[in-house]
């Protein structure tokens, strides 16, 4: 009997380990990913012209200051819980839960890196590798700053310096708070929520975002009322 115990005990034992053994294992492997250091280009002391490799395209990356509150506000209420645990546990209890993990800074990052057409286990794990690395290298904060340097606004326009410019002919520090939203509700989607193409759903999205805004104690109600009752405000024509 207490023989059988034993064994019982090994084989939970070594049950146990293995999801331990994955967790060092992401966290240590980095052997066939992706260069994540040249990265840092997007999070840029001062204002600075990049090319970004992963999507062929160059564009202004500009510093977190430079972002304004509005911005910053309105793609932290839109992305949702970013400031919560890293990547490793995310996964971890993504993977406890047969769900997949919640989104994080470094996965939305790790993802524009990591792109294949076809979705496979392989693929999730490299991205989470990745992540772990983007997360090991950088603060929240740059995370932040290269997440919003890189992203995409539709119409060939990646970056929040070059969208703000397009959308509004304004730097991004200058939006208000119902332009922020709207394109901060755009990375979700950006053919979706396309405010030239799809105005009805664009304006939807951006009111979910001003909501969200609102949730997140970046806004006040009142101030919510007056941004969602304001026209988008394009300076580009509405196809």
């Amino acid at each position: 009997m207490g023989r059988l115990v034993k064994v019982c005990l090994l084989c939970f034992g070594a049950i146990a380990l293995v999801p331990i053994a994955g967790v060092a294992w992401l966290y240590f492997n980095s052997s066939g990913l992706p260069d994540t250091d040249s990265l840092g280009k997007f999070a840029p002391a001062t204002m600075a012209q990049v090319t970004d490799p992963c999507q062929k395209s160059s564009s202004v990356a500009i510093p977190y200051e430079s972002i304004g509150d509005n911005l910053r506000d309105a793609l932290g209420a839109a992305e949702g819980g970013e400031d919560g645990p890293g990547v490793l546990l995310r996964a971890v209890e993504g993977f406890h839960s047969l769900n997949r993990p919640r989104s994080t800074l470094s996965m939305r990052v790790s993802r524009s890196i990591c792109y294949t057409p076809s979705r496979n286990l392989i693929r999730e794990l490299n991205q989470i590798r990745v992540a772990v690395q983007l997360e090991r290298h950088f603060s929240r904060r740059e995370l932040f700053t290269i997440f919003a340097n890189r992203t995409y606004f539709g119409e060939n326009t990646f970056g929040v310096e070059a969208a703000s410019r397009h959308y509004f002919s304004k730097e991004p520090n200058q939006l208000q708070i119902g332009e922020a939203a709207l394109l901060a509700g755009m990375v979700k989607s950006p053919s979706i929520f396309s405010p030239t193409k799809h105005t009805d759903r664009a304006l939807r999205r951006r009111n979910e975002v001003i909501d969200a805004m609102v949730q997140a104690k970046s806004i006040s109600e009142v101030s919510a009322i007056d941004a969602k009752s304001s026209p988008l405000g394009l300076a580009i024509q509405e196809n």
